[in-house]
């Protein structure tokens, strides 16, 4: 009986504080913070509003999701191989808002953008989905908006927190 005892003092034990360490009710340091390092991975990550969820779900029902949260649809298959970190490629693209209005195009200036990867010299949902992409490919990516223009976006032509779609085709890698 004795060790009976023991067992479940030890339980409970165990118990209490497993829901103190997952609850942190005894946390008072920053009371207004998350309990635990799970919790602020939650609320740390960034999120689309529901609206541009819903018409991203009826729009872009086939769309595939990276873990950085760019979604991407393959329009056309390219060839060959992707370009490694540094280098320079050339590439067609038409830019939207979620909504359907363009605010900018290679197209429109008659020449294709030549920029290099992972420099930082474009949005960072574009240099990953050029890292991907093959000669000849075309996607239309959907960019949400941490990995576009970022909370504050860039006043008039892209509202704070807009997901971008841009249709791309990568012409060469140099």
């Amino acid at each position: 009986m004795r060790q009976f005892g023991i067992l479940l003092l030890l339980g409970l034990l165990l118990a209490f504080i497993a829901w103190q360490a997952r609850t942190g009710i005894f946390r008072r340091a920053n009371p207004g913070e998350p309990a635990n390092k799970y919790m602020r991975q939650i609320l740390e990550s960034p999120q689309l509003s529901e609206a541009d969820a819903a018409l991203i779900r009826e729009r872009y029902q086939t769309a595939h999701t990276n873990p950085s949260g760019l979604r991407y649809l393959v329009r056309a298959p390219g060839e060959g191989r992707t370009p490694g970190i540094n280098r320079e490629v050339a590439f067609h693209y038409e830019a939207f808002l979620l909504d359907g209005r363009k605010f900018d195009s290679s197209r429109d200036r008659g020449e294709p953008f030549v920029t290099r990867i992972s420099t930082g010299s474009v949005i960072k949902g574009l240099d990953e989905a050029l890292a991907a992409m093959r000669v000849g490919e075309k996607r239309t990516l959907i960019i949400p908006w941490w990995l576009g223009y970022g909370a504050e976006g860039r006043p008039p032509a892209i509202p704070p927190k807009a997901t971008l779609v841009y249709e791309v085709e990568l012409i060469a890698i140099r």
